[in-house]
């Protein structure tokens, strides 16, 4: 990863290089990056022919990213800043379930709307990223733990949620249940998955609405506070 620093204090994936050269140009690089590493994964990517599609040279390529990890992680920051942008939008003020049932729309809006972002985050969830697991769930899970964290934390103070749950452990359990509800609409496995699962014969659609209910209902059984 590059040592230089970016905005805010944060660090960067990329050299002081890619910050200067043309804005399109720079989209245009992490739009071809994105759709490679979405349709190939990141082992099967290669560097050579990414910078081919991408119309600069090997040489260019390595002037603005150290390697291709900095360059799938200069990726996976595009992913990080959209979910912080689709969550900020969610007010935990608003009510725990009511709050935790706009996450869950945010997630099925996000599998139609944002499919390579989708599938890459699929396959950094494998083991084959091991070797890049901590800096992906860093960048990745952070901003929704923190949304859990003030969900759950505003839930116990109005009396929605019981005092004696474990706030860390329901985060866990409930981005759970959210992470495997996007998946059913992301990926090939998950889609017949969920078909197997519900009994849902081949073309045949699932409710969202009634999927997003039960998954509600799951919840507030139990983490809501009892009458």
């Amino acid at each position: 990863m590059s040592d230089e620093p970016g905005a805010e204090g944060t660090r960067k994936f990329h050299r002081n290089t890619f910050d200067r050269i043309d804005p399109e140009r720079r989209a245009m690089i992490l739009r071809v990056a994105m759709a490679e590493f979405a349709a190939k994964g990141f082992s099967a990517t290669g560097i050579n022919e990414l910078a081919r599609k991408a119309g600069i040279s090997i040489g260019s390529l390595y002037s603005y990213f150290a390697s291709k990890e900095d360059l799938f992680l200069a990726v996976i920051d595009i992913g990080s800043e959209t979910l912080g942008r689709e969550i900020s939008e969610i007010d935990p003020a608003a009510g725990f379930f009511a709050s935790f049932e706009s996450l869950l729309w945010k997630a099925r809006a996000a599998a139609d709307r944002y499919p390579e972002l989708n599938q890459i985050y699929l396959d950094s969830t494998t083991q084959g990223m091991s070797s890049l697991a901590a800096r992906l769930s860093n960048r990745l899970e952070a901003v929704t733990a923190e949304l859990y964290r003030r969900m759950f934390e505003a839930g116990k103070a109005s009396g929605e949620i019981r005092p004696d749950v474990d706030s860390g452990l329901a985060a866990f359990c409930l981005d759970n249940l959210v992470v495997m509800f996007q998946f059913a609409y992301s990926g090939d496995y998950y889609k017949d998955r969920m078909r197997i699962m519900t009994g849902l014969s081949d073309g045949e659609d699932i409710d969202d609405g009634r999927l997003v209910a039960c998954i509600v209902d799951m919840a507030r059984r139990s983490f809501g506070a009892r009458p």
